[in-house]
């Protein structure tokens, strides 16, 4: 071990009645975890408790006994049940003060909303709900303040358990996590070297039947939309243990390791500005969808038509009833016909289209539940290739690996030289 450092975990401490009678989904502990993960610290435990006094003081006193960083999520806000600053006054025999910086801002945003209201902000009524409002930008009086900038409540921090509060909502977690990290790195806790490699386009089996699994550091995997995800861990601080393992992953899965196809194709076309659109039908609007969830994607993103019927596949992008007659839906035809169709109706350097059979129900024996055809029509190439794939996978994970799919080669047809690579060369 490093000299001055020590070997501490994170143990997290969600509270909330809503998230522990499922009303609200906890996001927050897979956010901390992944987040803690990737820089290398140890989540040791994560506890989900009701607005309970009781139950919220054991917690802490029993997480305290372990020694390790205390990250505690919720109960920072205005109403009678967000009880941690009181609570925390409570457990360290503490009394609560306003911080400057959150009173200000709390102040400032109920007199602009009493204004926009246009209520009558003199009197009794005006004071007390001003008082409950100002509930939110207390701290305990011996606590550092962790600012919030994106809501009112702040974060708290005492370095000598060490102990964080955080507020419940996820966006303020975001805007504060950089200051939140400064602290834990504050405190000398020794980090493991940690890798995550998304590898898209290939199953567990089919990985570690190519390569070796190591024995100088820990692997683990966890399932994409359609491929696996890497978790590297080495006991140490240094990650030159993964760099042959890594070499190995490239040499045997090259142009199927990014973070996000379709970022890395959505950033391609805007550097290059070209236009792109989608034609589908089996994935029901998903990947016009995941393409309009990145910011700024309107400078190349024209649209998408969600053809589900065959009328709305001849009458929105041109798709001839001969080619449904003769081939049908679910076809590379018709695939081809989608992707052509949606770039001449929308004028677009770029189009794919997806058609096939998410099931449970539609199956043939020659196209089962799962079948899919995707098509990637190219401008510059003059050129639509298509290619049929199975994802037998169920309804959503069908659509998700579809689209997956289609835009890993749909980057890698406009974006790499080599058109060899894993999928697209099983286009046609």
């Amino acid at each position: 071990m490093e000299h001055g450092y020590i070997r501490k975990g994170v143990r997290l401490c969600i509270t909330g009645s809503e998230v522990m009678n499922g009303f609200i989904l906890d996001k927050n502990t897979q956010f901390f975890a992944s987040e803690l993960y990737a820089l290398g610290f140890e989540l040791k435990e994560s506890r989900v408790l009701p607005d309970n006094e009781e139950q919220i003081l054991r917690a802490w006193s029993e997480l305290r006994e372990t020694g390790d960083i205390i990250i505690n999520s919720g109960g920072l806000g205005p109403t009678s049940d967000d009880l941690t600053v009181d609570l925390l006054c409570k457990w360290l025999n503490d009394t609560p003060a306003y911080d400057p910086y959150a009173e200000k801002r709390t102040r400032y945003f109920f007199e602009k909303r009493a204004s926009r209201m246009d209520m009558q902000i003199q009197g009794s009524s005006h004071q007390i709900s001003l008082e409950t409002a100002l509930r939110q930008a207390r701290i305990p009086s011996t606590a550092k303040a962790i600012k919030n900038s994106v809501g009112l409540a702040p974060g708290i921090y005492f370095p000598e358990i060490p102990f964080i509060a955080l507020p419940g909502f996820p966006d303020e977690i975001r805007g504060m996590w950089s200051e939140v990290l400064s602290l834990i790195k504050s405190l000398n806790v020794t980090r493991s070297a940690t890798k995550i490699i998304p590898v898209w386009g290939v199953g567990e089996s089919q990985l570690f039947s190519q390569l070796e699994k190591p024995t100088n550091f820990t692997l683990g995997v966890h399932a994409l939309p359609w491929g696996c995800r890497l978790f590297l861990r080495a006991p140490s601080e240094d990650a030159s243990v993964f760099e042959e393992f890594s070499a190995s992953l490239e040499k045997n899965f090259p142009a199927q390791i990014m973070e996000s196809p379709v970022a890395n194709l959505v950033e391609f076309l805007t550097k290059n500005r070209l236009s792109i659109s989608v034609a589908e039908s089996c994935t029901g609007g998903l990947a016009a969808k995941q393409i309009t969830d990145i910011p700024g994607v309107s400078a190349v993103f024209k649209g998408g038509v969600v053809t589900y019927a065959n009328e709305a596949k001849s009458s929105l992008i041109n798709v001839s009833q001969e080619v449904l007659l003769e081939h049908g839906a679910v076809s590379a035809q018709c695939a081809r016909s989608m992707a052509e169709g949606v770039a001449h109706a929308l004028d677009t350097d770029v189009a794919i289209a997806f058609t096939g059979i998410a099931g449970p129900t539609g199956g043939t024996p020659t196209k089962p539940v799962g079948t899919v055809y995707i098509g990637i029509y190219n401008r510059k190439r003059s050129e639509t290739r298509t290619a049929r794939f199975q994802f037998p996978l169920g309804r959503e994970r069908f659509r998700n690996a579809s689209v997956a799919c289609g835009f890993l080669a749909a980057y890698q047809a406009i974006a790499m030289e080599n058109q060899s690579y894993w999928p697209l060369k099983n286009f046609h």
